[in-house]
Order: C-alpha cells, then sequence, then structure tokens
C-alpha cells in the first residue's frame, strides 16, 4: 500500500550528495509514525538536522518492533538519466496498529538521518489501521525517482 508520494526532507537533499546520505551502499528502514507526527519536507525535528530520533510519535502496537524493519534487496539505478530507488515489499505480519507515515531513514548513517516519508492515508487523518492482519508497504513503480 502507498497513498502519498515519497516526499524528500529538505535537509536530506545535500546530504544525498555529500555522501553522508548514500543510495547504493547504505542500510534504509522504514520507520512508522502515527498521525500524531508532524511531518513535512521542511521537518527538522529538535536536532534540525532530521534525525531518526527526531520522530516523536512512532506507531507501538503487535507486529511492530520500535525502530523499523530494514529494506530488503534494494536497488538503485537506472537510464537515460532517471534513477529508481526500490526495494522488495515490507510487512509487518500479524499487525494490529494504525500507522499515517512511512518514514525512511538511512541506518548506516551515524545520525540515522530521515530522508523522507510517504503519507500513507491521503484522504484521512488518522492513517491506515491493520487489526491483525499482514501491514505490508509495496511500490508499484519504486519508492522513488528521480530525473
Amino acid at each position: 500500500m502507498a497513498a502519498g508520494i515519497f516526499t524528500f526532507l529538505n535537509v536530506a537533499k545535500p546530504k544525498t550528495g555529500n555522501g553522508v546520505i548514500d543510495f547504493d551502499t547504505h542500510t534504509f528502514r522504514w520507520v512508522l509514525t502515527t498521525n500524531a507526527q508532524a511531518l513535512s519536507a521542511a521537518f527538522v525535528g529538535a536536532s534540525t538536522d532530521g534525525r531518526y530520533a527526531d520522530l516523536t510519535a512512532e506507531v507501538v502496537g503487535a507486529g511492530y518492533t520500535a525502530h523499523g524493519e530494514a529494506l530488503t534487496s534494494v536497488t538503485y539505478g537506472g537510464t537515460s538519466g532517471t534513477v529508481t530507488f526500490d526495494a522488495d515489499p515490507t510487512t509487518w505480519v500479524a499487525a494490529t496498529f494504525t500507522a499515517k507515515y512511512a518514514v525512511l531513514i538511512d541506518d548506516t548513517d551515524a545520525n540515522e538521518s530521515i530522508v523522507g516519508f510517504v503519507d500513507l492515508e491521503t484522504t484521512s487523518g488518522t492513517g491506515r489501521t491493520s487489526a491483525g492482519g499482514d501491514f505490508t508497504l509495496q511500490w508499484p513503480t519504486g519508492i522513488f525517482t528521480q530525473a
């Protein structure tokens, strides 16, 4: 499921150019937050640098472990001036929680920089709910594309 588009944090963009965030070699995680987390492209958090530690409303519930899930089979590449970042679907099994945002963090970066996020339910202020079933993030054409 993916409702909204991927939104890069403004503070993350220069980190991709200077190697702090490296899509080719780093490990990334999806962290889920509730609707109590205020997110926008301008988010910087208390650190003023947009870090995992700045998230104040991470999901709590059955099937979810704090700090989220690592992405698997990550790919970053493309042709003709367009690159796509993608990974296998991420699933929380037997999940009972409500999540508003899927937040992508760079788990290799010592500060665990937030790369960006996806609003999982653009038509509702509360988010998507799972009541004991699997909660899966899957992207039809990649997590994001840069042209």
